[in-house]
């Protein structure tokens, strides 16, 4: 999901910011919650937009950050 919508940007602007909400609220909804620095999040987005984060990559990155 998050490599989606950064590689294809369905706003106008502000989609690296738009597909990281949409991977909290997805991950939130569905009770798992994460504590991460915002950089580190918008790091690993521009990873992904640009195809430099595998999905497995970006799957380790979010079990790093999980809390629960």
């Amino acid at each position: 999901m998050l490599e989606s919508i950064a590689l294809h940007e369905p706003l106008e602007d502000k989609n690296p910011f738009f597909a990281w909400l949409v991977v909290e609220v997805f991950l939130n909804t569905n009770d798992h919650y994460m504590h991460y620095e915002p950089e580190e999040a918008l790091a690993l987005v521009m990873r992904a937009k640009h195809k430099g984060a595998r999905v497995q990559e970006v799957a380790a990155q979010l079990r790093a950050w999980a809390t629960d």
